[in-house]
């Protein structure tokens, strides 16, 4: 969620320094943090994203992963790249 909270200040500082690099950086870094977090819920079943005992917990879990998609959609086509809905 703090990596999240980052997108905002993350497009205003490359907008105003002039450092498209910046967006590629953090949306690496944002990948990266969500791809060890689901990893985890390998290793720890207590940090999947699926709860089937806890909906609430689900529900929110979901939005953030919903989130995650919102906020690299908007990297890539801040870059001009568009994002496929899956890969095979």
């Amino acid at each position: 969620m703090r990596q999240l909270a980052l997108w905002p200040r993350q497009v205003e500082t490359a907008a105003l320094a002039h450092e498209p690099h910046r967006i590629a950086f953090y949306l690496n870094d944002l990948a990266s943090d969500f791809h060890a977090l689901w990893n985890k819920g390998n290793d720890n079943p207590s940090l999947r994203f699926i709860m089937p005992d806890d909906s609430g917990l689900t529900v929110a879990r979901l939005a953030m992963i919903r989130a995650v998609a919102i906020v690299i959609a908007a990297g890539l086509s801040i870059m001009g790249v568009t994002p496929v809905d899956e890969m095979r």
